[in-house]
C-alpha cells in the first residue's frame, strides 16, 4: 500500500518550545484516520504541517512516496484539501464559493454544476445555495467549507475539529459525508477531534497525540499520577497495571476493555470500582457511558448491552478491567 505521508525526524518549534516531535512515522493512503488528543496536544499543528501551511523546524516529509520540496510543493499542495477550525469563505454566495474552488482546481465547466448540487444535497445545504457567506452561522460556515473541499475531490482531505459546534443531526450528516468521501478510490481523510469515542466509531485507524508526540495509548480514560510497583495512583484511585515501567506519569485505558455490570464481578480482573452513570451518549453504532468512580471513566458498549443492563442516569454500577488493558507512558 502506498503511504499518503512519511514523516522523518520532524520537529516544530513555537517560541523556542517544541510543539511537535515525530521521529519517524508513516500515514497510509486510502484510510479514514482520526487524530485524537486533548487541547494543546499538537493536532492543529500536525494538520497544518501535513497541509504544508506550517514548515517543520527540522526534518522532512514525503507525499505519496515523493519528497516534499519547494519546487514540487505547489503541485503537491493541489492534492490536499484542508478545512481549519475557523474556515474562511470568500464574499458571495455559498454556490459562488464552491464554484470558484472548482474552477481554481481546473474542473471542467460541464461538471461543475453537477458537483455543486451533489455536495450541497449531501450535506443538506441546498437551501443555502444562494445565501451570502457573510450571513451564515458558525456551524453553517464550517459545513460549507467542508462541502467546498469535498467537491473538488482532493486525494487527501484534512479536517480540523470538523464536528465541533454542530448539533447531533448535522454531526450525523457530516459523518456520512466523510465516510462516503473516504470510500472513493484511494482517498485519504484525516480529521482531528477531542471526542475520542466519535473518532473510534467512524475511523479506520487512530493517531493519538500527547504533548506533540504520537503515542500508542488510546488517550481515552487518560489519567495523571504516580507509578510505584505496578500500582498507579491518581487523585482518587489506585489502579493495577501490568507494565514494568517505573518513571511513567500517565495511563490510558481503552474504553472497549471496560466491563460494566450491576454487581462486582468475581473474576481475575485486577481493577474493579463502584460508581454511578452520569452520561449516556449514543454514537454512530455504539453507546458511550461516562461513569463517576472518583475519577470519570468512559466505557463503550453496544445498544443491546444498554438495553439488557437497563441503565439510566444515576444508577449504580461496577466497572472492571484487566491490568493489561492499561497503557502506561
Amino acid at each position: 500500500m502506498t503511504n499518503a505521508y512519511q514523516l522523518s525526524d520532524i520537529k516544530v518549534f513555537h517560541s523556542k518550545s517544541c510543539v511537535l516531535d515525530i521521529a519517524d512515522f508513516t500515514i497510509p493512503s486510502g484510510k479514514c484516520i482520526a487524530l485524537l488528543g486533548q487541547n494543546g496536544a499538537g493536532k492543529s499543528t500536525l494538520l497544518s504541517l501535513l497541509a504544508f501551511t506550517t514548515e517543520p523546524s527540522q526534518g522532512s516529509l514525503q507525499l505519496f512516496d515523493q519528497k516534499v520540496t519547494a519546487k514540487l510543493k505547489p503541485e503537491q499542495r493541489r492534492r490536499i484539501g484542508l478545512v481549519s477550525q475557523q474556515p474562511y469563505l470568500l464574499p458571495g454566495t455559498v454556490r459562488d464559493n464552491i464554484h470558484l474552488a472548482l474552477q481554481l482546481q481546473g474542473i471542467k465547466s460541464s461538471n461543475i454544476d453537477q458537483r455543486i448540487e451533489h455536495v450541497l444535497q449531501q450535506l443538506n445545504l441546498s437551501h443555502l445555495a444562494n445565501q451570502l457567506a457573510t450571513t451564515l452561522s458558525g456551524g453553517e460556515l464550517k459545513r460549507v467549507a467542508i462541502a467546498r473541499a469535498i467537491a473538488y475531490a482532493p486525494d487527501i482531505l484534512l479536517l480540523d475539529e470538523p464536528f465541533s459546534h454542530l448539533d447531533h443531526h448535522h454531526v450525523r450528516q457530516l459523518e456520512s459525508a466523510i465516510l462516503a468521501f473516504a470510500k472513493q478510490a484511494n482517498k485519504t481523510v484525516i480529521f482531528s477531534t477531542h471526542d475520542h469515542p466519535q473518532g473510534l466509531a467512524i475511523a479506520d485507524e487512530t493517531l493519538n497525540l500527547h504533548a506533540g508526540r504520537i503515542t500508542n495509548a488510546p488517550l481515552l480514560n487518560l489519567f495523571h499520577g504516580q507509578l510505584q510497583q505496578q500500582l498507579f495512583k491518581t487523585r482518587s484511585l489506585i489502579i493495577h497495571v501490568a507494565s514494568e515501567l517505573t518513571d511513567a506519569r500517565h495511563i490510558a485505558i481503552d474504553p472497549r476493555e471496560i466491563i460494566v455490570s450491576h454487581h462486582q464481578l468475581e473474576s481475575s480482573m485486577r481493577n474493579s470500582f463502584a460508581g454511578r452513570v452520569i452520561l449516556i451518549a449514543e454514537e454512530t453504532t455504539t453507546i458511550r457511558l461516562t461513569i463517576d468512580c472518583g475519577e470519570h471513566f468512559q466505557a463503550i458498549i453496544s445498544p443491546e448491552s444498554l438495553s439488557k443492563l437497563n441503565l439510566v442516569i444515576g444508577c449504580p454500577v461496577w466497572l472492571s478491567f484487566k491490568s493489561t488493558a492499561v497503557t502506561v507512558f
